[in-house]
């Protein structure tokens, strides 16, 4: 049986003016239990009857909260399924720490460390002056040695405009980033330098991303997930845990 182009279009329509109108809904009912102004980026679901998952976009992050069917009670905090084990609210995160992650990506440049045969990746939002972003770096040549590549992102842990915002940016400036990264991580002090640089996106895409709430160095896997410094060794096996189990 044929359906026509006018009826599936027609059906669309219909489908997203349902959901552009039940965001709305949910927005205002936000909005009135909050008494603050937010954009409603998605409704999901839960495996909870009666409960939905309401993604809310701020000005430098994303919130996630849940709300009743009835548009009566919010909640925020950890969504568990204790048969499983699994953190639902933590596995939510990880997949909009990704999409935005992906999203920069696109169109700004990382500082990297990468081995010749890479098996692994990570991406890591470093800070000059933090003690243990100075001790990863330090073990670098044996995270290339396991096959494990290193994006680094900036976030000055003090903020914009402070001392270690302008280590970043004399490092990103520098001719040799790889070799300015290495020499500002040992301590050595750095020529300053200006030049046009991201180190400002890379802070608030830090926010987006829930840096502040762990710390540096924060380390995002592949399946969105983070974890601190670790010795490379453990590192990998961390690697491993995050990988998608196979059947």
């Amino acid at each position: 049986m044929k359906i026509s182009t006018t009826l599936l279009l027609a059906t669309t329509w219909s489908v997203q003016a349902e959901q552009q109108s039940e965001a709305t809904k949910i927005q205002q009912a936000i909005e009135q239990l909050s008494n603050q102004s937010v954009t409603v980026k998605a409704i999901n679901d839960t495996p909870v009857k009666g409960i939905r998952e309401v993604i809310i976009q701020g000005e430098q992050n994303q919130q996630i909260v849940y709300l009743s069917e009835d548009g009566e009670h919010v909640f925020s905090g950890q969504l568990m399924n204790l048969k499983s084990r699994e953190n639902l609210t933590e596995m939510t995160e990880n997949s909009l720490r990704l999409e935005v992650l992906a999203e920069f990506k696109k169109s700004h440049k990382t500082i990297d460390f990468i081995p010749q045969q890479m098996t692994d990746h990570i991406t890591v939002f470093t800070d000059i002056d933090c003690g243990y972003c100075r001790k990863l770096h330090q073990e670098i040549s044996q995270y290339n040695d396991l096959g494990i590549g290193v994006s680094y992102l900036f976030f000055p842990r003090s903020g914009l405009n402070t001392a270690s915002h302008q280590k970043a940016v004399n490092v990103w400036c520098a001719t040799d980033q790889q070799k300015a990264m290495t020499d500002a991580k040992n301590g050595v002090a750095l020529k300053p330098l200006m030049c046009p640089n991201p180190i400002e996106s890379q802070f608030n895409l830090g926010l987006a991303a829930g840096i502040h709430k762990v710390g540096t160095p924060a380390v995002v896997l592949n399946d969105g997930s983070m974890t601190g410094y670790l010795p490379a060794e453990a590192m990998q096996q961390r690697i491993e845990r995050s990988k998608p189990k196979t059947q």
